[in-house]
């Protein structure tokens, strides 16, 4: 009997070159944020590439990074503690908000009264002209 050989043992091998291509724009790419790392921070060339291999290539984390060590840590805001600084603060944000919402009705009114002289002013100067023309 003859053989049957199985076709996954063999390897594949690109004659294209487009994996050689893909590695050199890869190593570009790489070189290029390495050069940008060293630009925006005084990381030498074998610092900038630890750092991009420890942030998985991610440059803007490299630099956040440098720019703060922290970064990733939250700021958390502290809610008021006791009943009675609650509560004032909601009387705070409520008055707040009727304050804002009376300024707009304020001006919606002004913008009307605006808009309702310019129409009469229109309408006025209609009339003279009508009657002029009779």
């Amino acid at each position: 009997m003859s053989e049957v050989k199985d076709a996954s043992d063999q390897e594949m091998i690109d004659i294209s070159g487009e994996d050689i291509k893909h590695q050199a724009f890869i190593a570009n790419r790489r070189q290029s944020m390495i050069e940008l790392i060293m630009r925006q921070t005084d990381y030498t060339e074998e610092e900038s590439g630890i750092k991009l291999e420890h942030w998985k290539n991610n440059y803007l984390h490299v630099i956040k990074e440098y720019m703060n060590p922290n970064f990733r840590d939250k700021v958390k805001r502290t809610a008021p503690s006791t009943k009675n600084q609650m509560i004032y603060g909601e009387i705070r944000n409520f008055m707040d908000d009727v304050n804002k919402q009376q300024l707009q009705r304020k001006r919606h009114a002004e913008k009307l009264e605006q808009q309702k002289a310019a129409y009469i002013a229109y309408m006025n100067k209609l009339q003279k002209e009508s009657k002029e023309i009779n």
